[in-house]
């Protein structure tokens, strides 16, 4: 398997999409780190696959410039080295109303935080890391939403 004993970091690892990607590097053989928000989600997917591979979790926020950082220095430590960054981490949780004269600027820029903002931070504090190895990849998901629009989620649309 290519991602036998290979380090991979994914923000948003707790739930959805980032889960499921987790629980397919882990059937490769690949080294976890998981990044969300919430602790509690975090230690259930990886108390569920540590029964295939080793699997470390780290909750923080990817709007967070000194976390970002961070999760990399602990993936090192605890693996040697980073293979392969999943930018994953979504606002699922924000409002993000049908008429934007009811979204606030706060929640807006929540949005952009998370999505735009927590993906270049990651994707720069991942550089390092990568290099290190010689090769590496970063893997970028987006959503329907930012090719279609979603008239319901306009901010999200616009940042996906």
């Amino acid at each position: 398997m290519i991602f036998k004993d290979k380090t991979v970091v994914i923000t948003g690892g707790s739930d959805g999409c980032g889960a499921a990607a987790a629980r397919m590097f882990a059937d490769a053989g690949a080294n976890l780190v998981l990044v969300a928000r919430g602790k509690r989600k975090l230690e259930a997917i990886a108390e569920e696959l540590r029964e295939k591979t080793q699997v470390e979790i780290f909750p923080m926020d990817v709007a967070d410039t000194d976390a970002c950082s961070d999760v990399f220095r602990k993936a090192e430590f605890e693996f040697g080295r980073v293979d392969v960054l999943v930018n994953n981490a979504g606002t699922t949780k924000i409002a993000d109303p049908k008429d934007l004269h009811a979204l606030s600027a706060e929640d807006f820029r929540r949005i952009y935080d998370v999505n735009v903002i927590g993906t270049y931070q990651m994707t720069r504090a991942a550089r390092p890391a990568l290099a290190a190895t010689g090769r590496g990849a970063i893997v970028n998901t987006s959503s329907i939403a930012g090719v279609a629009g979603m008239g319901s989620s306009i901010a999200y649309a616009a940042s996906k």
